[in-house]
Order: structure tokens, then sequence, then C-alpha cells
């Protein structure tokens, strides 16, 4: 039950990302698990209730922290997103707040967080036509991926010898 709820936030999300680029309706075919199995959903996506884009943006907030990061991205085409952006820590340690470079005090660490995605798979459908299988349809598979959104400052780890 929980992974029909996670998948269907997932399909949500992932129907705002497409809609937003290509107009505002969606159509959805659900699957297993759903009291809705086999029937097509319209999601009509309202604009106006999209939230507001904060005036700050992630780059900016990147290079104001102690611990500055660069975004890079990666890309599947089989993955819903399709591009997911990765955080990269610039430095080993964190910057002094007196200026003057690296307090080797502390480490900067990436900040994880798992999120869901689709994979779009291939559905093998046999033809009876044509005596063969046909591979023009697919399924998407519900999977996570751990990535990392940012940076922070941390005390280094130390262990005690005995």
């Amino acid at each position: 039950m929980l992974l029909g709820l996670r998948a269907l936030l997932v399909l949500g999300l992932v129907t705002l990302l497409h809609a937003t680029r290509k107009g505002n309706a969606v159509s959805l075919k659900l699957g297993h698990g759903s009291r809705l199995k086999g029937q097509t959903v319209r999601l009509v996506l309202d604009p106006s209730m999209q939230p507001q884009i904060a005036s700050t943006s992630a780059s900016t907030i990147a290079n104001m922290s102690l611990s500055p990061w660069t975004y890079r991205d990666s890309c599947e085409e089989s993955r819903l997103p399709r591009r997911i952006s990765h955080a990269k820590c610039l430095t080993s340690g964190c910057l002094s707040l007196q200026g003057g470079g690296e307090d080797a005090g502390l480490e900067a660490k990436p900040i994880y967080y798992q999120v869901l995605v689709l994979h779009r798979v291939p559905r093998k459908r046999y033809s009876k036509k044509a005596g063969r299988m046909r591979m023009n349809q697919y399924d998407f598979r519900l999977g996570t991926e751990v990535i990392s959104v940012g940076c922070t400052c941390v005390r280094p780890s130390v262990v005690p010898q005995h």
C-alpha cells in the first residue's frame, strides 16, 4: 500500500514536470495495486497552484555557503525525471569566517537525499501476425536514487585508539 502511494506521488510529480513543458493536461494509465487498474486518468494542472520560485537561486546559496558546491547533471533517457542534478563539494574543508582560506578544523561533506524515480522498461508483447516480440510499449518501474543536494560543514570524526 505504501509503495502504491509513493508511486502515485511520483507520478503526480512527474506529470507536473512534463505538463508544465507541454501544456496543462496529462493522461495516465494506472497499473497493478490500484483500484483504478487499467483505467486512464486525466489530470488537469492549474498553473496558478504551482509554488512561487524563491528569489534566491540554488547557485547563489551554494556560493554563499562556508562549504560551497556546484551541480553536475546525471541524464538517463529511460528514467523519469531524465535529468537529476547532484551537488559536488568544491572544498575538502570549510571556508573560514575571517576569510583567508579553509578552516582545517571542519570538513565539507555532502548532504544526501533519497528520491523516487521511474524507470522505463520495454514491455514484451507477442505479435501473432509477425510471429515475433514487439517492443514498442513500455512499463514504468518505481525505484529510488540517493542524490547529494548540497554540502555542509561538520567536525571531523575522530576514532579514539585504545
